[in-house]
C-alpha cells in the first residue's frame, strides 16, 4: 500500500502521545472490543507492567500508518528474564497477560490492515539475537493462521480457540425468544414463574458511568465472591480478590471508558441479588463478569438477569450483545453466533528453537498441573 509506514513505540511518552489517534481509530471500526481501546491498554500498562533485576516488561506497541492516519495498532510487551539484552528468554505477546481480566487480546485495524498489522510479528521475529523468544499471537483463527502459514520464520508450538459468542438482535424480544429451543423457554418461563409464586417482585437496576458504578461496585464485588463458590455449577474464581485487579477496575473508571461502564442489578423486592458488569460499545453491549447472592439460587437469577439485559438491549436499540468468551451452557443455550480467535505459541523457526520451546510448553504444563493438584 502506497505511503504506509509502521512504527514500533517503546517509550510512556510515546504511548500517551498515540491516546488522540488511537481514540480516532476506535471510532471507525466496527465491533469494537472494550479490550482493543487506548483506555484499556493505557491502564492495563499501568497497573500490571512488571520490572525488576531479572523481569522486565517493555512497550513494543506495534502502529502502522496510511499518509500519516493511524490505521492499525497492536499493543505488545516485550518481556526479558535475564540481565536485559543479554536476556536468557524473552516473551512477546498482547498487552492481556492477566488473569483473565482482558479476555480478546487483538489487534485494532481498519479491515483493510488486518493482515498488514501482522506482518509486523515477523519484523520482530528478526530483531532476536540471543536466547529464546517465545511469541503469543493471537487473532481471528483465519487471520492468525494464514499468517503462520505465509511465514516460515515463525514455527507453533501449541494452538488455543477462544470462542466469542454473539447475539444478534434483529428483531424484538417476543420474536427473539420465540425463536430460542426448548429448554431455554422452560428455563425462563421456571425462572419468572418461581419468583411470581413467591410473590417477588422483579426490578432491573442499571447504574452507568462513574460515580453511579463506584456507589455500587462493592456490592458487585461482593456477589461475584460469593458466585466463585458455588458447588455443581461451571467453575470460576473470584477475579476481583486481588487488589491488583480492583485497582485496574478503578483506573478503568478514573479514564474516559467509564462513560462505557454499567452495573446491571436484578433486584427482588428491593435488594440486589445478582449483577453483571457490561462495556457499551456503540450499538454492542459487551457482557462481563457477574455475581449473585447464592441464597436465591433456587430461582436461577442469573438466567433472569439475562433475560432482563437482553430485553434491555432492545428497547436502547443495540444490535448485538456479545457473551463474552468460553462454550459454557449460560452463553450456547441462547444460540449465539460464535467468532473464532485462535492463539498461537510460537518461536522462530530454527532447531534449537523448536526444541527448547517444546521443553518449556511441557514443564510450564507440568508446573500447572502440579499446582493444581496441590489445591484439590
Amino acid at each position: 500500500m502506497l505511503n504506509t509506514e509502521k512504527f514500533i513505540v517503546t517509550t510512556e511518552t510515546g504511548f500517551d502521545a498515540l491516546a488522540a489517534p488511537w481514540r480516532q481509530l476506535e471510532t471507525q471500526v466496527a465491533h469494537l472490543l472494550p479490550f482493543q481501546t487506548f483506555d484499556w491498554n493505557r491502564a492495563w500498562w499501568a497497573v500490571f507492567s512488571d520490572s525488576s533485576w531479572f523481569h522486565k516488561d517493555e512497550l513494543a506497541i506495534c502502529t502502522l500508518y496510511q499518509e500519516q492516519q493511524l490505521v492499525a495498532v497492536m499493543p505488545l510487551t516485550n518481556t526479558h528474564v535475564g540481565l536485559h539484552n543479554l536476556f536468557i528468554y524473552r516473551y512477546v505477546r498482547p498487552f492481556g497477560a492477566d488473569p483473565n481480566l482482558t479476555e480478546i487480546r487483538v489487534p485494532l485495524a481498519l479491515p483493510a490492515y488486518t493482515e498488514t498489522i501482522l506482518q509486523q510479528w515477523e519484523d520482530l521475529s528478526k530483531q532476536e539475537t540471543f536466547g529464546l523468544t517465545e511469541f503469543q499471537i493471537i487473532h481471528t483463527r483465519q487471520h492468525a493462521a494464514h499468517f503462520l502459514a505465509t511465514n516460515s520464520a515463525m514455527h507453533p508450538l501449541e494452538a488455543r480457540d477462544i470462542p466469542n459468542f454473539i447475539l444478534q438482535l434483529d428483531t424484538d424480544w417476543p420474536n427473539f425468544k420465540t425463536g430460542l429451543k426448548r429448554n431455554i423457554k422452560e428455563s425462563l418461563r421456571h425462572c419468572y414463574n418461581s419468583l411470581a409464586r413467591d410473590n417477588l417482585q422483579i426490578k432491573l437496576q442499571v447504574w452507568r458511568g462513574n460515580a453511579a458504578v463506584l456507589q455500587n461496585i462493592n456490592t458487585f464485588y461482593a456477589l461475584h465472591g460469593a458466585r466463585a463458590m458455588a458447588k455443581n455449577t461451571v467453575e470460576h474464581p473470584d477475579y476481583f480478590a486481588d487488589d491488583r485487579h480492583r485497582a485496574f477496575i478503578l483506573a478503568l473508571l478514573d479514564s474516559p471508558f467509564a462513560s462505557r461502564i454499567i452495573l446491571f442489578g436484578l433486584e427482588l423486592d428491593g435488594k440486589t441479588v445478582a449483577m453483571r458488569m457490561a462495556f457499551a460499545m456503540g450499538d454492542e453491549l459487551y457482557l462481563y463478569y457477574s455475581g449473585y447472592d447464592l441464597q436465591y439460587a433456587k430461582y436461577s437469577i442469573m438466567t433472569t438477569l439475562q433475560a432482563e439485559i437482553i430485553q434491555w438491549g432492545f428497547t436502547q436499540g443495540l444490535k448485538r450483545i456479545n457473551l463474552s468468551v468460553g462454550g459454557d451452557v449460560s452463553k450456547t443455550r441462547w444460540e449465539p453466533g460464535v467468532i473464532d480467535y485462535a492463539e498461537y505459541q510460537c518461536v522462530k523457526n530454527s532447531p534449537w528453537r523448536r526444541n527448547l520451546g517444546k521443553t518449556i510448553l511441557k514443564v510450564r504444563k507440568l508446573r500447572k498441573s502440579w499446582s493444581a493438584s496441590k489445591q484439590e
